[in-house]
C-alpha cells in the first residue's frame, strides 16, 4: 500500500494547518499541537468543551496524538490491518475536527476554522475512498 503515503501525509499536513482564531489573532492548529501537551499535563482546567477557546487545547492534543498514530500506520505490513487502522484514524481526525467547529452557526471563529478545514475534509474523504475502493 505504498500509494497511500502521499494522501496520508497530505491529510496530516492539512489537518495541522487548520486556521485557529485565538485571542486577537490567528494561528494554525500546529502551534497549539506543539504546546498542548504542556497544558494537558500541568493544567487541570485544560478540558472545557463549552466554548471554542476551551476546546482548542484538548482538540490540538488529540489531533497531534492521532496524526502521529496515523503516520505510524503507514509502517503496518499487513494490508488488511493497515486498511482498518487508517479508516479508524482518519474518521477520528474528522470527528476531532468537528468537535472543534461544533458551534459554527453561532461563532465566527468556529466558522473560520470550518472554512479553513475544508481542504482537510476533502483530503480525508479522498483518502477514505482510496483506502476502501482501490
Amino acid at each position: 500500500m505504498k500509494k497511500l503515503n502521499f494522501p496520508v501525509i497530505t491529510t496530516v499536513i492539512l489537518n495541522s494547518f487548520i486556521v485557529i482564531g485565538a485571542g486577537h489573532g490567528l494561528g494554525i492548529l500546529l502551534i497549539y499541537e506543539i504546546i498542548s501537551p504542556q497544558f494537558i499535563f500541568t493544567d487541570s482546567n485544560a478540558f472545557n468543551w463549552d466554548h471554542y477557546d476551551g476546546r482548542l487545547i484538548p482538540v490540538a492534543f488529540l489531533s497531534l496524538l492521532f496524526q502521529l498514530l496515523f503516520l505510524m500506520s503507514l509502517k503496518i505490513k499487513r494490508s488488511q490491518l493497515q486498511k482498518i487502522v487508517m479508516n479508524v484514524f482518519c474518521i477520528i481526525l474528522i470527528f476531532i475536527f468537528f468537535i472543534l467547529v461544533k458551534d459554527f452557526s453561532k461563532s465566527n471563529v468556529d466558522r473560520l476554522s470550518l472554512i479553513s478545514g475544508i481542504p482537510f475534509l476533502i483530503s480525508s474523504l479522498f483518502l477514505l475512498f482510496k483506502v476502501n475502493f482501490k
